[in-house]
């Protein structure tokens, strides 16, 4: 993307307060595609919008040694048996 010199500042700013219509916005969509600066605003203020979408969770799961185990060991047609049958 490259950044040009005809941004379109009343048609950035409409699209931001959703007062486009469908053509104004289609224009904005094809100005977006080559220039990086509005691009990013666009990108910043929907971020700043909607943070939750935007979160980065470092979930991690703790599996145990014996778990890793049972997870890599293929199980036998005649072993197979749920974890939840009653024997």
């Amino acid at each position: 993307m490259i950044t040009t010199n005809n941004c379109n500042r009343p048609l950035l700013a409409g699209f931001l307060t959703n007062q486009l219509d469908i053509d104004e916005r289609l224009e904005l969509f094809a100005h977006l595609e080559t220039c990086t600066r509005c691009w990013e605003e666009v990108y910043n203020a929907r971020k700043a919008e909607h943070p939750h979408y935007y979160k980065r969770t470092a979930r991690q799961v703790k599996i145990s040694a014996l778990e890793l185990k049972r997870l890599d060991t293929p199980v036998r047609e005649d072993e197979e048996q749920s974890e939840y049958q009653v024997a």
